[in-house]
């Protein structure tokens, strides 16, 4: 009874002295392998873990595949060396308890793992070639007009041999987009198109989406009519145009001076005022759209003198036929005479559209009417006539 409990009590402290064994392995940083240069001196230390391990040593050795030339593997795991030439060595290293080993618990165990050392030849790697890439985000400029000729060369950066095509969309009828990158022609139709431009070398690509508007060509209307104008009196010219792409801008051009007393408002084209002279004014106005294109009109603005009647004394005799026009100098036809004060005498008529005055008077006496004629701008003006019919 006294020899059991000497074994069973021998065997406990075996258990407690001798270390529990694991799985022999590498440890992770093992398998970080650092690259190599030729002509640098190279250092990998391996690590194990497990088995009879770290109490008793690890040994390693190399069991197939090639060191990088130049380096070598001892049996405590440290690969070192210098490396001669450049490429890539695979190789299979064996990781073993020490065997044998210099205690009796140790179990020897052992495990068997691929590794790879990548040896350059100093030289840094080349730069990976820059993504290719459209430099335009936009046409300039991005209307066309049509029946007129259109050119926009796209340009990118990065890649090799580059070769443009329309993926998706559709250009005006008349423009084309050549392998090269130029976009060209006359639109012969308007409207907005948008289209989607690709750009590849082979292997790379990049696409951007365009618009491209096309216009009627700007253009002038002619007035119906030019107003005649009267000193003094308002007068307005609506000019527009047709075409282009709004909003338009209105300038005198050619050395143009306005009319005293006129202006024109850019934004409409409005030619407005009360003339301060009269005369005979050819004008030039240009107009010009959003896309700087141009066109002129020639107007020519005839402006009359201030309307005014002419004061005057008429002689006639009883009886006797008279005929005399009434007087007014300046103004627009057709004027309009109306008696103010006073009335003609009996056998006189008053012709309101012409001033004449007619007919065969039927007493003597003198009368004194005061007149007044308007004209075709409504501009008014007074006279006094004096008649006097003699026996």
């Amino acid at each position: 009874m006294r020899l059991a409990r000497t074994v069973l009590l021998a065997s406990l402290i075996a258990l407690v002295v001798v270390p529990a064994a694991l799985a022999i392995r590498f440890t992770d940083d093992s398998y970080n392998m650092p690259p190599g240069v030729v002509g640098q001196s190279y250092s990998k230390q391996f690590n194990g873990a497990g088995g009879c391990g770290p109490a008793l040593p690890y040994q390693y050795s190399l069991i197939g595949g090639k060191l990088p030339a130049g380096l070598s593997l001892s049996s405590s795991g440290l690969i070192s060396g210098t490396p001669t030439q450049a490429g890539n060595s695979s190789f299979w290293v064996n990781l073993s308890d020490q065997n044998p080993p210099t205690a009796d618990w140790c179990r020897p165990s052992e495990a068997q793992r691929q590794f790879t050392i990548t040896v350059t030849d100093g030289t840094p790697a080349p730069a990976p070639a820059p993504a290719l890439k459209i430099a335009q985000s936009s046409l300039t400029p991005t209307t066309s007009v049509q029946n007129q000729p259109y050119s926009f060369q796209f340009t990118a950066s990065g890649g090799g041999t580059q070769s443009w095509t329309v993926s998706s969309g559709s250009l005006p009828a008349g423009i084309t987009l050549s392998k090269g990158g130029v976009l060209s022609g006359a639109a012969t139709t308007t409207g907005s198109f948008t289209f989607k431009v690709q750009v590849s070398d082979g292997t790379r690509s990049d696409a951007q989406t365009y618009t491209l508007t096309v216009v009627t060509p700007l253009k002038v209307t002619t007035p119906v009519a030019t107003p005649t104008a009267e000193v003094a009196r308002p007068v307005q010219l609506h000019l527009t145009a047709t075409g282009g792409k709004g909003p338009y801008k209105w300038t005198p051009s050619g050395g143009t001076t306005l009319p005293a007393g006129l202006s024109l408002d850019p934004s409409t084209g409005v030619l407005s005022g009360q003339p301060a002279a009269a005369g005979s004014y050819a004008l030039k106005i240009n107009v010009t759209d959003a896309l700087g294109l141009t066109d002129t009109i020639d107007v020519n603005l005839v402006v009359a003198r201030k309307l005014s009647a002419t004061s005057r004394t008429i002689a006639a005799k009883v009886g006797h036929l008279l005929r005399a026009r009434l007087r007014a100098s300046g103004g627009v036809l057709p004027e309009t005479w109306t008696i103010m004060r006073g009335s003609l005498p009996s056998g006189i008529q008053l012709a309101r559209d012409t001033g004449m005055l007619s007919g065969k008077p039927r007493h003597a006496g003198t009368a004194r009417i005061v007149l007044r004629v308007r004209d075709a701008l409504g501009a008014v003006s007074t006279a006094t006539i004096v008649l006097h019919v003699g026996s």
